[in-house]
């Protein structure tokens, strides 16, 4: 749905914005008895206009409003209402200067929240824009390189697109196509195939969590439950359906380092895991609204031999700037 930006939160408030101290109190730790639906904590994207320290928007050379995305959690409050929670890059709520957990008013409509009226200052949390690499290099030498206004531009349904999908040969920068080689080398992410309305197969999100948990450059055993959760929607631009309540299961057989520990709320990582696969990209295809793209790449390294992957450019300004939408080995 097209995102509206208007004005809602009072950015005196967000210009202290610090990170939570603890981790989110609201989390659901084991199944519902109604079901697997709240199982786990789900997260989404907000669109929000950017404010200066006055507390004006930001405007680019054309006059229009610059926007961001923001990461948030979704809840409902006491009367079934859904709200979001801006969420930091360290998987907690953001807070303000009187430690209140800073929200976004969202619309609802046939249940999925989309948001209507927000502002944010680029220096909360993990507010910034996003701005797409100086193209360095290319996959193909007669076809243009993506340029920014193309990478960094959302709106209408978002419809993701199947992976027998075609579109226009583009090209990538040397940046983002390292990017993208490193997320599909994910060890043993080989493992499972899946278009975008099936969900994330949790054994490889199992491998997922432990390679992202090394991605952000973590050195620990045990991590809280928040940061690993995001970092998984981070990386597949969705919630991994009941990845806390199933990952032990499906971490035993994908043979991932990861056990959830449900009376701490806590992840336990053994070991990171050495890469299996390589990929060699070669060819990428532009599907056109909102960002879409089709990579396709040679695989070695396990019994794979080609991988075609429909990934998101852009959506969250993360150190990885992609999110896998779906995948197909063969």
């Amino acid at each position: 749905m097209k995102k509206g930006i208007l004005i809602l939160l009072a950015v005196s408030v967000l210009v202290s914005c610090v990170f939570a101290a603890c981790s989110n109190k609201d989390e659901v730790n084991e199944p519902s008895t109604e079901g697997l639906a709240n199982a786990d904590v789900e997260y989404g994207f907000e669109d929000v206009a950017v404010t200066d320290e006055s507390g004006k928007e930001v405007t680019d050379a054309d006059g229009n409003v610059v926007t961001t995305n923001v990461a948030v959690e979704y809840r409902k409050d006491k009367n079934g209402k859904t709200y979001a929670v801006v969420m930091g890059n360290d998987g907690k709520a953001v807070t303000d200067k009187n430690g209140n957990e800073v929200t976004l008013k969202v619309n609802e409509e046939d249940n999925k929240p989309t948001q209507t009226q927000n502002t944010v200052n680029p220096t909360a949390g993990n507010n910034t824009t996003t701005k797409a690499p100086k193209p360095t290099g290319t996959t193909k030498k007669d076809v243009p390189v993506t340029a920014s206004p193309s990478t960094t531009h959302f709106e209408g349904n978002e419809n993701v697109p199947k992976t027998s999908n075609s579109g226009t040969p583009v090209n990538f920068s040397v940046e983002d196509q390292a990017i993208i080689k490193s997320m599909l080398e994910v060890p043993y992410l080989y493992l499972a195939s899946y278009e975008n309305s099936d969900g994330v197969p949790l054994e490889i999100a199992t491998h997922t969590a432990v390679w992202m948990a090394e991605h952000e450059g973590s050195i620990r055993n045990v991590y809280a439950s928040s940061p690993v959760v995001l970092n998984l929607f981070k990386f597949y631009g969705q919630t991994v359906v009941n990845f806390k309540t199933q990952c032990n299961e499906y971490a035993q057989k994908s043979g991932a380092p990861i056990e959830y520990i449900k009376k701490d709320d806590t992840f336990v990582i053994s070991n990171f895991t050495s890469k299996v696969q390589n990929v060699s990209i070669t060819g990428i295809e532009d599907l056109g609204d909102n960002n879409f793209y089709k990579v396709t790449a040679d695989v070695s390294g396990c019994d794979k031999k080609k991988v075609v992957a429909i990934v998101q450019k852009n959506r969250l300004d993360t150190s990885l700037g992609f999110s896998i939408k779906a995948l197909k080995w063969s």
